[in-house]
């Protein structure tokens, strides 16, 4: 499997984002997609490639070929994985959760993540 560049594959998905909105409501909406897409949605897309990485779904060269497919040895690690899953679908699908909470959710992901890579 060829490895792939996390940062060309961010770009693309940054530039969708940005072609979506554009599409929807115009030109002058294109910056503030972006940076919408930086602010708001990059970690959570960057920790969906990590998982791809460790589940030997896809080789992402930043995520270093130690921790390819590395999920199957280590049952610590997809516990890891759908705590993240149960974690999103809780911070995507409550309306507005208290900051408070939102932010413990966003911290505890940040670990999980840690977790993933060495």
């Amino acid at each position: 499997m060829e490895p792939e560049s996390l940062y060309r594959a961010a770009v693309q998905a940054a530039n969708a984002h940005r072609d979506d909105v554009v599409s929807r409501l115009g030109p002058a909406h294109a910056s503030a997609a972006i940076a919408e897409w930086n602010q708001g949605r990059f970690w959570l897309w960057a920790l969906d490639r990590v998982i791809e990485h460790i589940q030997g779904e896809r080789l992402w060269h930043e995520c270093g070929k130690r921790n390819f497919a590395r999920a199957g040895q280590r049952p610590r690690l997809q516990e890891a994985v759908r705590e993240i899953a149960a974690m999103r679908r809780r911070l995507e699908g409550e309306g507005l959760l208290p900051f408070r909470e939102k932010e413990a959710g966003m911290e505890r992901l940040a670990q999980l993540a840690n977790l993933l890579l060495e």
